[in-house]
């Protein structure tokens, strides 16, 4: 399904969010198709460390310009948006500068590994009044949307299973002695940054911010998480999340309550194939999704910057940053 999402609540087009984009990875293709299919937002130029690599990427997508120097893309008074997608290690640093010289920003998950780099990101933000963003589609897929306003109804919630690994692409490079950055610790890599991050947001958005964090982690030679379990406590609930980058385990949740429960079969950062029960009966949440799953968050952020949706700032910030806390625990009981 292909869709162009409208400016939601706005009678006349008057406004145009100009991006300007870090990075020329397989999810900047992602990003590129979410920005062109959302309305009222266009892509100017790309940044890219290597000249030919940026000219190449910003013809294949169609956009004007590229450029090499992102001191000088920041200064340009022609963009109003930075969407970065570069190795998770830079997200802070790059978020920052972005939000000093007053451009908005949407950074990849995650958006930062300590509560301490996010609280920097909030901070810069609301000095420059500006926004940030932390992309992370499963909060805002269509059938997620339908699961979470489930919740209530489903009384006490007795168990949490989310699990989210995927044989990566990469592993076999790594398994021959070679070092891509999803499995280079300097660049804050590994399976629960990676994928983990998608389960730790949904259990955080459900259920609020746990009392204690547990990490039992497979580590590589290098000392990156390959996979691992994730143990979230709650007053009255265990929350358990499996992830893995050198494994396929069947990725999915299911929340069951003593009303009834509800599950999702595949990618947590898509959240499709969705099915639930309550008091007995099917409730349907199976709602059509675009092919591109980034589309959603974009229109929300578009509609956030442009309304200026201070309150969804200020949420989606503490979303953040309990997430990044968790990460930051996590990482220290590995």
């Amino acid at each position: 399904m292909t869709m162009l999402l409208p400016c939601l609540g706005w009678k006349e087009r008057t406004d145009m969010l100009r991006v300007g984009t870090v990075g020329t990875s397989s999810i900047m293709r992602t990003i590129q198709e979410a920005i062109r299919l959302t309305d009222g937002m266009e892509c100017r130029v790309v940044y890219s460390r290597t000249e030919e690599q940026g000219r190449a990427f910003a013809a294949e997508m169609g956009v004007p310009e590229h450029c090499t120097d992102y001191a000088a893309m920041l200064e340009r008074s022609d963009l109003d948006l930075i969407d970065i997608a570069s190795p998770n290690r830079f997200h802070v640093e790059q978020a920052l500068a972005a939000l000093e010289h007053g451009k908005h920003v949407i950074v990849e998950k995650p958006a930062a590994v300590t509560r301490g780099d996010v609280q920097r990101l909030i901070d810069a933000a609301r000095a420059n009044g500006v926004y940030f963003f932390e992309a992370i589609t499963t909060l805002f897929m269509p059938q997620y949307e339908a699961c979470r306003l489930l919740l209530p109804k489903l009384g006490r919630i007795e168990q949490a299973h989310i699990t989210y690994a995927q044989y990566s692409s990469r592993y076999d490079a790594y398994l021959r002695g070679e070092n891509p950055n999803i499995f280079n610790p300097a660049m804050q890599a590994g399976a629960l940054n990676d994928m983990g991050v998608y389960c730790v947001h949904m259990a955080v958005d459900l259920f609020g911010a746990p009392q204690d964090v547990r990490y039992l982690a497979e580590l590589g030679p290098n000392g990156i998480d390959l996979a691992g379990r994730l143990t979230l406590t709650y007053p009255a609930l265990t929350c358990e999340i499996l992830t893995a980058k050198n494994a396929d385990l069947g990725s999915g949740c299911r929340i069951t309550g003593e009303n009834g429960w509800f599950a999702e079969d595949g990618p947590i950062n898509a959240f499709g194939g969705c099915t639930a029960e309550l008091n007995g009966e099917p409730v349907d949440v199976a709602l059509p999704q675009a092919e591109n799953r980034m589309v959603y968050e974009f229109a929300r952020f578009r509609d956030a910057i442009v309304q200026h949706d201070t309150a969804f700032f200020d949420r989606m910030a503490e979303q953040s940053a309990r997430v990044a806390a968790v990460l930051e625990q996590a990482h220290r009981t590995a």
